[in-house]
């Protein structure tokens, strides 16, 4: 299972996680999480993948003490 590097901007900072493709899931890592969604043939995976990667900075900058 190979990983495709992604970035996104959110307030105004690069981030960025890599996803990879396993039967119909897709996974999103991070160096702080990871997240798993099922493959909806109606999504591209790169547009789910930056989806995942947007929620998990979100969850990471609204944790008490979280350096992001």
């Amino acid at each position: 299972m190979s990983g495709h590097a992604i970035h996104i901007k959110v307030d105004g900072r690069t981030y960025s996680g890599t996803y990879a493709v396993d039967r119909k899931n897709l996974t999103v890592t991070t160096p702080y999480a990871k997240k798993t969604a099922e493959i909806s043939p109606k999504i591209q995976h790169q547009a789910l993948a930056h989806q995942l990667l947007e929620e998990m900075v979100k969850a990471e900058k609204a944790r008490k003490g979280s350096t992001l």
